[in-house]
């Protein structure tokens, strides 16, 4: 699974930071190896300068934005994309 948190200085205002030490913590902790609860393994975790869908002006607030298998989350929390993940990476 491959999780792209996009780093860009409006996502990193709103929130990508807090989204990037929450997946950190899964990969490092929570799923680490031996856990009976999930599987990190296959966790690939990437910073990107902007995934651009957050400097779309449309009018509606995007930020902060996370990709997940290329499924893209706008407004992302790190609650539920460690929610995502986890259940992504249950064993």
């Amino acid at each position: 699974m491959k999780v792209t948190i996009c780093m860009c200085s409006k996502c990193t205002l709103m929130g990508a930071n807090a989204i990037y030490d929450a997946v950190e913590y899964l990969a490092d902790s929570l799923c680490a190896p031996g856990s009976e609860f999930c599987n990190a393994d296959n966790l690939e975790i990437e910073l990107s300068k902007s995934l651009g869908v957050c400097k779309q002006n449309d009018g509606d607030e995007k930020s902060p934005v996370v990709a997940i298998d290329d499924e893209i989350y706008t407004k992302a929390t790190a609650q539920e994309i460690s929610e995502i993940i986890v259940n992504k990476l249950k064993v």
